[in-house]
């Protein structure tokens, strides 16, 4: 999915929805988001603290959203209803692991970690963590995990001329090492076929 044409025609507000979606538990391209944002920063198309300010809006908004969920529909409700996003029994129980192990730090590092960011807020819900230390942990980790993804997008975005030189100029030799390693495998694959009995 190429999203620089939905970033130039929507801008901050396509940040905004893509992390609010995925905080609450909707999957949502935001790796891919973060660090386009951060190469268009590099070109001057975007700048990079508002990006990162935005995304953590977004992240803490769709953050708040999940935690009222938790804590008013339960456990019971998300199951219902999240398996048409993908959230299951087993992810959610892993997260909700993390979550009882190391609670506020959980919230904090569960905001970066990709997967488990679309979950973190539901256990903090369930478990009625204290709504003042969940929006300090949401903050902080909503934070930093826009200044990581951007930040990676605006230094590769500073080198974007020389690694596109570099890919076309490899291209066709990495391309060619592909060819043969396929054909090596091809060609075991096959002895080892003719050796196996039927």
């Amino acid at each position: 999915m190429n999203l620089v044409p939905l970033l130039h025609q929507y801008g901050y507000a396509a940040i905004f929805l893509v992390l609010f979606l995925e905080a609450v538990g909707i999957p949502a391209p935001s790796e891919i988001t973060l660090v386009t944002a951060g190469v268009m920063a590099a070109q001057g198309q975007l700048s990079a603290p508002v990006a990162i300010l935005v995304a953590a809006c977004g992240s803490t908004g769709g953050a708040m959203v999940s935690y009222l969920i938790g804590l008013r529909g339960g456990r019971t409700l998300i199951l219902l209803y999240g398996k048409r996003v993908g959230i299951t029994d087993q992810r959610l129980e892993r997260v909700e692991k993390l979550f009882t192990r190391y609670g506020m730090g959980a919230v904090i590092v569960g905001r970066i970690l990709s997967g488990v960011r679309l979950l973190i807020s539901y256990p903090a819900g369930f478990f009625e963590m204290p709504f003042p230390r969940f929006l300090i942990a949401t903050v902080i980790g909503a934070l930093a995990w826009p200044i990581l993804a951007v930040e990676a997008g605006r230094v590769l975005g500073q080198y974007w001329d020389q690694v596109v030189d570099t890919i076309i100029g490899t291209g066709p030799w990495i391309l060619a090492g592909l060819a043969l390693a396929g054909l090596v495998y091809l060609i075991y694959w096959l002895r080892q076929r003719r050796r196996t009995p039927l």
